[in-house]
């Protein structure tokens, strides 16, 4: 069924999701700091790092080697082309890692492509590597090859060290915000992290998002977040149990 276009409703919605989205983002910023020294580069690159200590000898050269694996598949491929090899030792400017919006883009009917962010999803990257400025040297012609290089750098870093922390990701939805990994749009096939929340946003009709962008006069959206996607939150632990005690009933 086609939504008819309310200013008002739609504007109710908007600040709904807004501050529903901040809350939720303000936890998932929490727990990712909290979590954040499980996730650290130094511990599994030692001496591969600049300006780290040593490490065990072993390990930190398997994890080097599976990181030159990730980088030069990646690191070549469009849109980035780049030819720079690795550099021993790394140098990591920064490994505090922080939220940044999730964008994608989104065809209307009528052939616009809006760029929508979720307000319930977001990427996980390095403190002094805002997405925003990836993106926008991603799609520069006159880029700088070293600022690229750097970038790709630091999310493939961040990429792997959350790959490889074990536990993470049963701790990470035992909390209710799952850690998950997937490709963006402008970055090719590059790994991003990404964080969820317990509750799901979406996109209403085309024609509301048309409206909406007519009248704004920009090409950007977000996602909504409704009542109803409140209500049906998921409580794995509260299944479980109820499992359990019904299972325990028939026997």
């Amino acid at each position: 069924m086609t939504q008819s276009f309310n200013v008002d409703d739609f504007i109710r919605s908007r600040k709904q999701t807004r501050r529903i989205s901040d809350l939720l983002k303000t936890q998932a910023a929490d727990y990712l700091a909290t979590l954040s020294p499980l996730v650290r580069p130094q511990p599994l690159f030692g001496e591969y790092l600049q300006g780290a200590p040593r490490g065990s000898g072993r390990e930190t050269q398997h994890h080097f080697k599976e990181f030159r694996t990730l980088f030069d598949k990646h690191a070549g491929q469009r849109p980035f082309n780049l030819i720079n090899e690795l550099e021993v030792p790394l140098h990591i400017i920064s490994s505090t890692p922080e939220l940044f919006p999730l964008e994608y883009d989104h065809v209307l009917e009528n052939g616009t492509t809006v760029r929508v962010t979720s307000p319930t999803r977001w990427v996980v990257g390095y403190s002094s590597f805002d997405l925003t400025l990836f993106r926008q040297v991603v799609n520069d012609p006159n880029r700088s090859g070293s600022e690229l290089h750097r970038f790709v750098l630091h999310y493939l870093m961040l990429f792997h060290c959350f790959s490889r922390a074990g536990g993470l990701g049963r701790l990470c939805r035992g909390l209710r915000f799952p850690i998950g990994f997937q490709c963006l749009d402008d970055f090719g096939q590059l790994p991003f992290c990404v964080i969820s929340s317990p509750v799901t946003s979406s996109l209403p009709d085309d024609e509301v998002i048309r409206n909406s962008t007519e009248i704004s006069g920009s090409h950007n959206f977000e996602e909504l977040i409704s009542g109803e996607a409140i209500q049906a939150m998921q409580d794995d632990l509260r299944e479980q149990l109820t499992m359990t005690l019904q299972e325990a009933a028939q026997n």
